[in-house]
């Protein structure tokens, strides 16, 4: 219920904020630890309103935009029914959400939550959809505190710029990344990430990690 409250602010101040003129993109994060770049000491949520899109969020809905030209999909959508079929990356699934680890997953545990309907801003969430994301969500973080002892760790809400509410191509989720390891200067002088962590492995670990 917590956590239901706080997503439930999470939307008030998306719905709010979207109609400001001024604003391009709302990134709603958490951060967790020293090692997630916090400059507060207790975890913490936040929400940056911006003027402009960022470059990884533009980059993120042009290849999204080009892949429904290409193949008439959402990549999003058929990510996620790749990721059940396959079901071995899956960590945790509820009736609206499945929480996966991707193929090309960029560090160790970093975990994807997928809403189940297609729908391309955070904002267009249903009340019963954000009582079971306060589920989910609580669920795979509470995996990961078990399970690998409470590590720093960020997440994100990636979804649509403001000027676009809904759309055939972008689907809206959120990126859980937990701080277990770092980059060095290959990551930084290429842009490409190496991770030493099958994803089949660690989705495996985080499934099997059972809740007190």
């Amino acid at each position: 219920e917590d956590v239901a409250n706080i997503l439930k602010v999470y939307r008030q101040r998306y719905r709010s904020i979207r109609t400001d003129p001024r604003v391009a993109a709302i990134i709603i994060f958490k951060n967790h630890g020293h090692g997630a770049g916090t400059s507060i000491e207790h975890p913490h949520s936040q929400l940056a309103a911006t003027p402009i899109v960022p470059h990884e969020l533009r980059l993120r809905a042009q290849e999204a935009v080009r892949y429904f030209d290409d193949t008439g999909d959402c990549i999003f959508c058929k990510t996620l029914a790749e990721e059940l079929q396959k079901g071995d990356r899956i960590v945790f699934e509820s009736e609206h959400f499945v929480a996966f680890i991707p193929y090309a997953a960029l560090s160790p545990f970093h975990t994807w939550i997928f809403p189940r309907r297609h729908a391309s801003s955070f904002d267009d969430i249903t009340d019963t959809e954000l009582t079971d994301l306060a589920f989910t969500l609580k669920t795979v973080l509470a995996k990961l505190y078990y399970g690998l002892q409470n590590p720093d760790y960020n997440y994100v809400i990636r979804s649509i710029p403001t000027d676009e509410h809904q759309t055939d191509y972008f689907h809206w989720y959120i990126a859980i990344v937990p701080r277990v390891s770092l980059a060095a200067g290959f990551e930084l002088g290429s842009g490409m990430f190496i991770n030493t962590a099958l994803p089949e492995d660690s989705a495996e670990f985080l499934r099997l990690t059972q809740v007190p």
